[in-house]
């Protein structure tokens, strides 16, 4: 399947209709540049993140593909033009994420160290839209919440079969290809993100202590 220089896809893994349909109607508000063709991927009844991404990733021939949540709503209504534009300038950037961590911190727990992210949430449609002088910070990892590639690596789908961690290792995986991983300097907020809290703190530690093994010894 031959990739699609001029196309994006939205993945999305979906178990709430309600925040799902709410996602969407943001996505086709956004602003699209002439000659990009957007397509969408629903995921049902996925196994795990990393399953239902490599499912996703493997149907759709866009070289552009955005990995992210249902309860994640996109207020940048430039978001496409800006990751584009990005990916275009520096092809060593391979994953864009809207909230990282510079360094991974030694217990793993991104929520616990230091993130890049800044913004405000009201000001006009047009002073959301990015400009390169704006300048991104290269990171080690980003939040799943968001995450855009332009060069497809599978998802670890063997170590990581529940819904912790796989963001992490996916940036771990990005960089080991020689990818750079960054986060846009926001100056307003690209979107609003309705999280709840972890529902398994059991599963959370396996998962983090599978990653640990497998990526931070190696790191060092």
């Amino acid at each position: 399947m031959a990739i699609d220089e001029n196309k994006i896809c939205f993945i999305i893994c979906v178990n709430d209709d309600l925040f799902f349909r709410e996602c969407v109607n943001y996505i086709h508000w956004l602003e699209v540049p002439e000659g990009i063709e957007v397509e969408l991927l629903e995921i049902r009844d996925a196994k795990s993140m990393t399953s239902g991404y490599n499912e996703g990733m493997r149907s759709s021939n866009a070289k552009y593909k955005v990995y992210m949540h249902q309860d994640v709503f996109l207020i940048n209504r430039y978001f496409i033009y800006d990751i584009i534009s990005l990916f275009r300038f520096d092809k060593s950037i391979g994953m864009i994420g809207l909230v990282g961590s510079r360094k991974i911190p030694e217990h793993c727990m991104m929520w616990f160290g230091s993130r890049v992210v800044k913004g405000v949430k009201q000001v006009s449609w047009n002073d959301y839209r990015y400009k390169r002088e704006d300048g991104f910070w290269v990171v080690e990892g980003v939040d799943g919440l968001l995450m855009a590639t332009q060069y497809d690596v599978p998802w670890r789908e063997d170590l990581f079969d529940g819904w912790d961690f796989y963001d992490l290792s996916q940036s771990c995986e990005m960089r080991k290809k020689g990818y750079h991983i960054i986060v846009p300097v926001q100056n307003h907020i690209w979107f609003n993100h309705d999280d709840k809290i972890i529902l398994s703190l059991e599963n959370y530690n396996k998962y983090r202590k599978i990653f640990m093994k497998e990526y931070m010894k190696k790191e060092e």
